[in-house]
């Protein structure tokens, strides 16, 4: 039995929005926050992976789908094949983001897979969006936390984290010295 489950994803997409090229080679596996990937090959549609979980530290293959445009509505269709295999659907509907997931088990609160569709609308929302923050974000992600395995994300934000605290004691022990000693 398929169980399917949709998702309002908020956010407004243009009329002629095409997310191929926002997605070469293993960038969308890439979003996903735990994943070490390896071994990627792509023969049109049809991809296979060797993936480490982060998080449990399990090793498995993966292969499956990515389909663009299929129809009208849908934007993309991703097909996982692992133990199981999960269709996760984005689409189109009434100019907002929207996902649907079809898998033989119902989708958890704390299914990894929702945390890879969120950082799929975060990285969609950075090129929907055009400020200079969007994109500085833009450059950022391609050039270097895309390039990152989660663990290297994980200690990069940590050291920039680090690195506003301590702008901010720098600026405050400024504004002290001016104020009391002068």
């Amino acid at each position: 039995m398929i169980i399917s489950e949709e998702i309002d994803l908020g956010l407004e997409l243009p009329e002629l929005f095409d997310p191929e090229r926002l997605f070469p080679e293993d960038r969308l596996l890439r979003l996903h926050p735990n994943w070490f990937i390896s071994d990627f090959k792509r023969e049109k549609t049809d991809f296979s992976a060797t993936i480490k979980d982060y998080v449990t530290e399990k090793t498995a293959p993966l292969s499956g789908s990515f389909l663009f445009n299929s129809d009208e509505k849908t934007i993309l269709t991703i097909t996982l094949s692992q133990s199981v295999t999960v269709e996760i659907l984005f689409y189109n509907q009434n100019n907002k983001l929207s996902v649907q997931f079809k898998s033989p088990e119902k989708i958890e609160v704390d299914d990894p897979l929702l945390l890879w569709v969120k950082a799929i609308r975060e990285y969609l929302r950075i090129y929907v969006k055009k400020t200079p923050v969007t994109l500085f974000f833009r450059l950022m992600m391609n050039r270097m936390v895309l390039q990152m395995n989660p663990s290297q994300r994980k200690i990069s934000l940590m050291i920039a984290r680090l690195t506003v605290l301590e702008i901010f004691v720098i600026i405050l022990i400024v504004v002290g010295y001016v104020i009391f000693v002068l």
